[in-house]
């Protein structure tokens, strides 16, 4: 008897399920700007020092030369690939690889070249 009831009393006492077909999905812009904050420095002929600031994303390593053209670095949120030949830089989340930023500064001079051998501006003209 006891099942009689709660068969009973189960179906109006609980909200009816439907699956909803027309469902919208909105992208969420990670970049508040389309140009972060970017500094870039030569440490030696196969790495460089970039610091990324934008709101609250912020990245700080040592990039690496993988290829001829490319330099790669990540920390814990994510990968940045840099081209310093001709300022493109792109930064990727690293668990899911989506795309956070792709966009160009100023090309780098110096790079590929020993920092030692390269001239400073305020000392000598280049």
């Amino acid at each position: 008897m006891c099942v009689g009831v709660v068969s009973i009393i189960l179906p109006f006492s609980l909200p009816s399920f439907s699956l909803e077909t027309n469902v919208n999905i909105n992208e969420i812009e990670i970049a508040q700007n389309t140009d972060p904050e970017t500094y870039v420095k030569v440490q030696d002929m196969n790495s460089l020092v970039m610091q990324i600031d934008e709101g609250d994303y912020r990245f700080r390593g040592i990039l690496k030369r993988s290829g001829s053209t490319d330099f790669i670095g990540n920390d814990r949120q994510s990968r940045v690939v840099f081209n310093p030949y001709n300022g493109h830089i792109k930064v990727f989340n690293v668990a899911t690889g989506t795309e956070f930023y792709n966009y160009y500064i100023e090309p780098i001079s110096g790079v590929g070249e020993d920092p030692s051998t390269m001239c400073d501006p305020e000392i000598e003209p280049c």
